[in-house]
């Protein structure tokens, strides 16, 4: 059951909306109307990047971790009389462990090139929400 809770809390935190900056220099100099447009203009560039394929080759990892995890745990399940339960188990800890091999997940691929092209514009982000 704790894993359950750890997947659970970890799929919330990744799927984080949009970026909270810092009041620095650059965000006083520019204002509230123009460092809204920044991370508008980011978050775009951010989305066009994970249509190409070589954000889908990072990603990719997860879904053939799952696939191998969902057999394995089916066997692992038949053994212990539960092979549903097998299969879940295995194909969520499948995915995790395939998507940390493959690399990032979607959300994180974003986050870090939003907060990237924020940060060559000069703010600073602290966060996300």
């Amino acid at each position: 059951m704790k894993n359950w809770l750890l997947l659970s809390l970890f799929v919330l935190t990744a799927c984080a909306s949009s970026p909270q900056l810092y009041p620095n220099a650059k965000y006083k100099s520019v204002g509230k109307d123009a460092a809204d447009a920044d991370v508008k203009q980011c978050m775009a560039e951010a989305e066009e990047y994970l249509k190409s394929s070589k954000a889908k080759q990072i990603t990719k990892g997860a879904g053939s971790g799952g696939i191998v995890g969902a057999a394995v745990g089916a066997v692992s399940g038949a053994f212990t009389g539960n092979i549903g339960r097998g299969a879940l188990r295995g194909g969520a800890l499948g995915a995790t462990a395939g998507g940390a091999a493959g690399a990032i997940s979607p959300d994180q691929l974003k986050q870090r090139y939003v907060n990237h092209c924020l940060q060559k514009k000069g703010y600073k982000v602290i966060g996300w929400d």
